[in-house]
């Protein structure tokens, strides 16, 4: 259920996120109407504002603190991304620096993985499905890396730098798919939900005079930090919707490997 609702377009997450907030603070309405007499809160209104005031300072702490999180999460698995593409390429140029006769396996594996990134992989990522952090590519180019005998001291240290490369590109791999689960545990969400509850509860004891008017700037506060958390889940699930990471940089190395290219 969840997956499924991450996977829905932004657009759609956010007005849900919304409506869920419009309906939480009816609901907060209907109930502190219920309960609370109006004279009894008319005469604690400061107290209500000063306990507003400290709830709302560090709620808006935690709020600021996720979306940063949120964000950062996003940002890494741009960079990583961005690393493992440049490294696929550079896989490829250092072998054929080190020998022709070894570029070849080199950029038929480098392609291979590509299209099983981007085809196969990519898609999954984006359903939330679990990758296996193994690549028969990488495992395969690796064994073609041992194979190869340098004939020289130069392609021997072409090669190592190679080998070098290659276990850089396994890193940027496994940070990529340790980078799709969120970051933000459920428990922190429930501490989230349960701060904006409070907030529109100590907002609805505040008096004042227009009812009308008291709800509708109750809901528009609600709306307002529920569209914010909407923002948190959007870029906590970097692989998953309409705003995702890119798979770009995976199509232009592959490009640039399958010209056989040594410009990147």
């Amino acid at each position: 259920m969840l997956i499924r609702f991450i996977s829905l377009p932004s657009s759609v997450k956010i007005i849900a996120w919304a409506v869920f907030g419009a309906l939480l603070t009816w609901l907060a309405y209907r109930l502190t109407r219920r309960w609370v007499p109006r004279h009894v809160v008319g005469s604690h209104s400061d107290e209500l504002g000063i306990i507003i005031a400290v709830v709302g300072v560090f709620y808006g702490l935690i709020v600021a603190a996720l979306l940063v999180r949120a964000i950062t999460h996003f940002d890494a698995a741009v960079t990583v991304t961005e690393r493992e593409a440049g490294l696929t390429a550079a896989v490829y140029r250092l072998s054929v620096d080190t020998s022709p006769l070894l570029g070849a396996p080199v950029r038929r594996q480098l392609m291979s993985y590509l299209d099983r990134v981007t085809q196969d992989e990519w898609p999954r990522q984006g359903r939330g499905e679990a990758v296996s952090a193994g690549s028969s590519a990488l495992g395969e180019l690796s064994a073609e890396l041992r194979r190869f005998t340098p004939a020289d001291s130069r392609q021997s240290e072409s090669l190592r730098l190679v080998q070098s490369t290659l276990v850089d590109l396994y890193d940027a791999r496994h940070a990529r798919l340790s980078l799709q689960d969120m970051t933000v545990p459920g428990e922190i969400w429930v501490v989230s939900l349960v701060g904006e509850l409070l907030i529109i509860l100590f907002a609805l004891l505040m008096p004042l005079e227009h009812r009308g008017l008291h709800v509708f700037l109750v809901m528009a506060l609600s709306v307002s930090i529920s569209i914010v958390l909407a923002v948190i889940m959007i870029y906590d699930t970097p692989f998953q919707g309409d705003i995702s990471v890119s798979s770009a940089p995976y199509v232009r190395a592959r490009s640039f490997i399958a010209q056989g290219s040594l410009d990147y």
